[in-house]
């Protein structure tokens, strides 16, 4: 399939439609976002907007742990949902879905496409599919009604999909590469400035295995082991939510 040239004729078909691109961690979601804004505005007069949606990449200051896209890799398209709130304010799905809503609706008011690129399983969905909240005033929550509202935009879905063995190759690969880039030391900068960083955040950024071994309760080589297995089940849980959906259109990653 030639996702670049499918793209481009949903989006005559479909000038308003939005552009999704997801996939587990690791999968390639970013470069492939930035090839494909590349080629469809070569291909035609109009911009793309990438919006992220990541659910650790909305969080300042962890560049390097959220694996954040550089401005050098950016190669000049715009993006949204990076670095708006701090590590020690809770932020939930009801939160970027309304940030995601207005963003759409500015990118397009401009006259641009928007691409919506990430892994963050429920926030995709809740902003393709329009998920309905009710508030749990009593817990202090926000609950996904069982009622889905009409999508505000038609979108055009692709999924980056890799054999599991290469795909866990990829994140252990990864890992690697944070824990020599300065992993450790964002870590310790991390912790010192955020006392009461959120709960969310300590955990999924693997900042939980990395203050063990700065602790001296574990060493170097098993926080490394044990952030590899927490990325390999989040790609497990990814790839479990996405089982058997018929409206994203996969691609191997090794097509890219």
């Amino acid at each position: 399939m030639n996702v670049f040239q499918n793209t481009k004729n949903f989006l005559e078909e479909k000038p308003n439609g939005v552009v999704s691109i997801t996939g587990p961690t690791a999968s390639g979601k970013t470069g492939l976002s930035i090839k494909l804004a590349k080629y469809l505005e070569a291909k035609s007069n109009k911009k793309i907007e990438i919006i992220s949606i990541d659910s650790r990449q909305i969080y300042r200051e962890c560049d390097i742990s959220a694996a954040k896209i550089t401005q050098e890799e950016m190669q000049g398209v715009i993006h949204h949902g990076i670095d708006i709130t701090n590590l020690d304010e809770e932020y939930n799905v009801v939160k970027f879905q309304q940030y995601a809503f207005e963003k759409i609706k500015e990118i397009q008011a401009r006259g641009n496409v928007v691409f919506l690129v990430g892994g963050t399983m429920l926030w995709l969905d809740a902003i393709t599919e329009n998920y309905v909240f009710s508030e749990d005033i009593e817990n202090d929550q926000f609950l996904k009604s069982t009622k889905k509202s009409e999508p505000r935009f038609e979108s055009f879905k692709i999924g980056i999909e890799w054999d599991r063995k290469i795909l866990y190759d990829r994140i252990n690969a990864r890992a690697v590469d944070q824990f020599e880039s300065g992993l450790i030391e964002e870590t310790k900068t991390i912790l010192k400035k955020y006392p009461d960083i959120t709960k969310s955040a300590f955990t999924s950024f693997g900042y939980a295995e990395i203050k063990k071994y700065l602790d001296g309760e574990t060493t170097y080589e098993e926080a490394l082991k044990i952030n590899q297995q927490r990325n390999r089940n989040y790609a497990k849980k990814q790839l479990t939510w996405w089982r058997g959906r018929e409206d994203i259109v996969w691609i191997n990653g090794s097509e890219i």
